[in-house]
């Protein structure tokens, strides 16, 4: 989930454009790509051309540099604290660590990123076709930033599966925007302290109000509109509403999760909730609002849920 984390500091310059136009009616503000449909968004992105003012690559760059090395000393001070280590791959643990749901984390987090860059470079004056692929060339680069510095790291090692699952996530933008039951739908995470059992496997006493690497409170979650399921002209397609969702959710069993107190393991769940288009439920027509709320869609919306396994329950309400 430290992927994520990092990526979401990048809502800084996703703000800006969008605070700037409520200060100058001449600055066109950010629309983010994946809450629209790409003609929504690229009609209010300004086209390439040479009257985009230059200063906006040079501002894109600054708040990049600035957003990503504050979130580096964050890191190094929370995340690899525990000394340094010569530079190892790792050695597979990686893919038995949490059964691979923190892999969910990683892909989410690059789709973040993606969308964050796509955004700034259409900002910044880059035609649509480059800035999608500027934008994955950027979530690489972060990926193997972070991975790199694992690399170090005497508890984790350089991971290429992590490196190409947050690569992928930088797809994410590029697909939506050809597909559009793909740019109806949204990629989000959800946090429910049901259980303290990480921390008492690390034995710590002080409990914190969450953790990045706490997977068995977290979930990942695909909310998708069901209309899509219906043929083109099907009652289905002309009367569910555009702004209620289906959600499947993924996440880990802390009952069978590291069972010999090393956080590999455990079976997935597997939930099925409704779900909230934010962005189309409330329509906002002011541009900061519309990014706020874009934002937001990417925590999933507390609703009754299905956990459909391993142990089959019903939630009246799961966060």
């Amino acid at each position: 989930m430290y992927h994520f984390l990092l990526s979401l500091v990048l809502l800084g310059y996703l703000l800006l454009p969008a605070l700037c136009r409520a200060q100058s009616d001449s600055l066109p503000a950010l629309v983010p790509p994946i809450a629209t449909t790409v003609a929504t968004t690229d009609s209010v992105l300004p086209a390439p051309s040479s009257a985009v003012p230059r200063y906006r690559t040079y501002l894109l760059a600054g708040t990049s540099l600035l957003t990503l090395g504050s979130t580096y000393a964050y890191l190094e001070k929370r995340w690899w604290s525990d000394g340094h280590a010569s530079f190892h791959f790792d050695d597979g643990r990686d893919f038995r660590y949490a059964s691979n749901v923190d892999k969910l984390g990683h892909f989410l987090g690059g789709a973040f990123t993606a969308d964050a860059y796509y955004a700034g470079f259409r900002w910044a004056g880059v035609s649509p076709r480059r800035a999608e692929w500027y934008a994955v060339g950027t979530t690489a680069l972060v990926q193997l930033c972070i991975e790199f510095k694992d690399g170090y790291a005497p508890t984790y090692g350089f991971s290429w599966a992590d490196v190409t699952v947050g690569t992928l996530g930088g797809f994410w933008p590029m697909v939506q925007h050809r597909s559009p039951f793909l740019a109806d739908s949204q990629l989000k995470v959800s946090y429910w302290k049901r259980t303290n059992k990480y921390w008492e496997h690390r034995g710590i006493v002080d409990i914190p109000a969450l953790s990045i690497d706490d997977y068995i409170n977290q979930a990942y979650w695909f909310s998708f509109s069901p209309r899509y399921l219906g043929k083109p002209g099907s009652a289905i397609r002309r009367n569910w509403p555009n702004w209620l969702q289906l959600s499947a959710g993924f996440g880990l069993d802390a009952d069978t999760w590291s069972p010999t107190r090393n956080g590999e393991g455990g079976l997935w769940e597997f939930y099925l909730a409704p779900d909230l288009d934010l962005v189309k439920l409330f329509k906002p027509k002011k541009p900061l609002m519309r990014t706020m709320l874009h934002l937001l869609n990417y925590v999933k919306v507390p609703m009754p849920t299905v956990q459909l396994g391993p142990k089959p329950r019903l939630w009246w309400l799961y966060f």
